[in-house]
């Protein structure tokens, strides 16, 4: 990864060297140096707190998510994954995601029962609760379920994504609204060994780089996002918010959901406070930025 006091990072693609959703162990095994992902992939072995450090169900913002990942959010997320030799040296920050994209219209709660949907998270529960039936599917196998009529719709990720993996060919409706999830956090992951042999140059280097790097593709995301939303609806697609209906039973569910986890679960009661907490001081003093 270093040489002679240099850096030479060769990129590749996700699933390109570990399958997709698993880069977690790439980096603890070695097999990967570098890498981002989201952490609500991780569930599986950490529990419910993992999708906390991605997005919350009507929670944080993108900038108040940056900074509470700064201020508090990496050390807990470091402290979760203790057991992983995997270092964590910041985070790419970015935009509400698409509500749902889906095949058919969608006017209140009771058009969610019965559809085959791929999402993953906490609004994945969210959604089984409300009657339909979810899936967690890679971004590379989404389209052609959704192609094929396996799954009536889908939630990837924003407009700009969305657009670039010609998603208005499998979708006719792409409902935006921040409620479900109003940013996501990606966190920059090393492999410790690895992180360990690089002077203390270069981690200063790579620190600051990150942090930079997270706003920059924010600022990325939010253009490509205003840019191709009049794409879709050139391409026939109807871009419109999600029913008010629909957003509050997400976040009705949600505040429930939260609670449960917290009765249930110590370290997501932690996180989860300690968010509450954040949030509420950071709106106080400067409202929703």
């Amino acid at each position: 990864m270093a040489s002679g006091g240099q850096l030479d990072v060769p990129l590749h693609s996700g699933g390109e060297i570990v399958p997709s959703m698993v880069e977690l162990d790439g980096i603890s095994e070695g097999i990967l140096d570098l890498a981002s992902t989201c952490t609500m992939y991780w569930r599986d072995r950490f529990g419910p707190a993992t999708n906390l450090f991605t997005y919350q169900i009507a929670g944080l913002s993108p900038t108040e998510q940056f900074f509470w990942m700064q201020l508090e959010g990496m050390d807990l997320l470091q402290q979760m994954c203790a057991d992983y030799n995997v270092t964590f040296i910041g985070g790419f920050q970015t935009v509400p995601e698409i509500f749902i994209n889906t095949k058919e219209p969608l006017t209140g709660p009771e058009d969610i029962d019965g559809l085959k949907l791929r999402t993953a998270g906490d609004d994945g529960t969210i959604f089984q609760q409300m009657g339909a039936a979810v899936t967690t599917l890679s971004t590379e196998e989404t389209y052609e379920a959704a192609m094929r009529g396996v799954i009536d719709g889908f939630q990837l990720s924003s407009p700009g994504y969305d657009y670039s993996i010609a998603s208005y060919e499998v979708i006719n409706y792409v409902y935006l609204g921040s409620v479900r999830q109003p940013q996501e956090w990606q966190p920059i992951m090393v492999n410790t060994d690895s992180w360990n042999e690089l002077p203390d140059s270069l981690k200063k280097l790579l620190i600051e780089m990150g942090k930079a790097a997270g706003m920059n593709y924010y600022a990325f995301m939010l253009q490509r996002d205003l840019e191709v939303i009049p794409l879709f609806r050139e391409k026939g697609t109807t871009v419109t918010f999600i029913p008010d209906s629909i957003g509050d039973e997400m976040q009705t569910r949600g505040n429930a959901l939260y609670a449960e986890y917290a009765a249930e679960d110590p370290f997501f009661d932690e996180v989860w406070t300690k968010i509450q907490a954040f949030r509420d001081a950071y709106r106080d003093g400067w409202q929703r930025m």
